[in-house]
């Protein structure tokens, strides 16, 4: 089985993907295998959702947010500040609001078997130290290509510009753009510290990420195996967000010799004021004014 994804093998999407081949081999006594081709070599993430909706791919692990043209409510968990940490984050997606939202993709022809994360994205750039959200304002950032992103980005003053992941760091080199927004481990394992100067730790959003298998495959593969792949799924979630954790903690304390300062203290509860009309537009959008009000509310 084909596995594709866009980081490079240093990033916990390439690490889980590792250790979930393993797990499928051991659990289907190998009568599974998966190989992995990283650095988007088989396309980005969209077209390696749309190749497993075609059968031409049998596995993807990506980011939630690349994916909500397929499944819109995943649009819910980008949703900046919506989770108090990452134990609040896996209690929602682990339960059944996860479990609900992935079903979302059987309609498109691909499974959801489960999430692993990306971790919390915070705000790099070249120009200035981020404490404030005014201090955000006019600064031309790089976003996923995601409305909810560009929105909340707009109502902070920013000029937000969405770019596939590849061009990135092209872009942040050549200075076409000011900033980007990522994961701890991902601007670390990515080297965006050789083109970035602060980097400011404001959680804004999670970054979770799913785990699929392309509907043509999974339902070709007799009923034992499907549940190794669930299984396995499942199982490395728990390896591949320690692992996100543990680079995470490394990165910190590396960053600051690589050349990065990093703000460790923004003013999360003034960034979080700023972006509440988000809330009510996409409550509205996705007519999931309850959904949100039961993740909030998840303890």
């Amino acid at each position: 089985m084909k596995l594709g994804h866009v980081l490079n093998e240093a990033s916990p999407f390439h690490k889980g993907a590792e250790e979930f081949a393993r797990a499928v081999k051991e659990k289907s006594g190998g009568r599974l295998e998966v190989k992995i081709f990283p650095n988007g070599q088989l396309g980005n993430d969209r077209t390696l959702a749309e190749a497993m909706q075609m059968g031409t791919l049998d596995m993807e692990v990506a980011g939630s947010a690349t994916l909500v043209g397929f499944v819109p409510r995943l649009q819910l968990f980008d949703l900046p500040f919506l989770f108090r940490d990452q134990q609040h984050a896996y209690k929602v997606l682990d339960g059944p609001i996860g479990k609900e939202v992935l079903k979302d993709f059987d309609q498109k022809g691909i499974v959801g078997l489960a999430f692993w994360e990306n971790g919390l994205r915070h705000l790099t750039n070249s120009v200035r130290p981020i404490k404030t959200p005014n201090d955000v304002k006019g600064l031309k950032i790089r976003v996923q290509e995601i409305p909810l992103h560009v929105s909340f980005w707009k109502i902070l003053g920013a000029d937000p510009t969405p770019m596939a992941w590849t061009e990135v760091y092209t872009a942040l080199q050549q200075k076409t753009v000011d900033g980007e927004e990522n994961p701890i481990q991902t601007i670390y394992t990515q080297k965006i510290y050789e083109v970035q100067k602060y980097i400011s730790l404001t959680g804004h959003v999670y970054g979770a990420a799913v785990i699929m298998v392309s509907k043509k495959t999974y339902d070709k593969l007799p009923a034992d195996l499907q549940k190794v792949l669930v299984e396995a799924a499942q199982e490395t979630a728990d390896w591949e967000r320690n692992y996100v954790k543990d680079l995470e903690d490394k990165a910190l304390k590396e960053l600051p010799g690589l050349g990065m300062e990093i703000e460790h203290n923004p003013d999360r509860e003034a960034f979080k004021a700023a972006v509440q009309p988000v809330y009510d537009e996409y409550a509205e959008k996705l007519n999931a004014k309850d959904l949100i009000e039961q993740i909030l509310n998840t303890k």
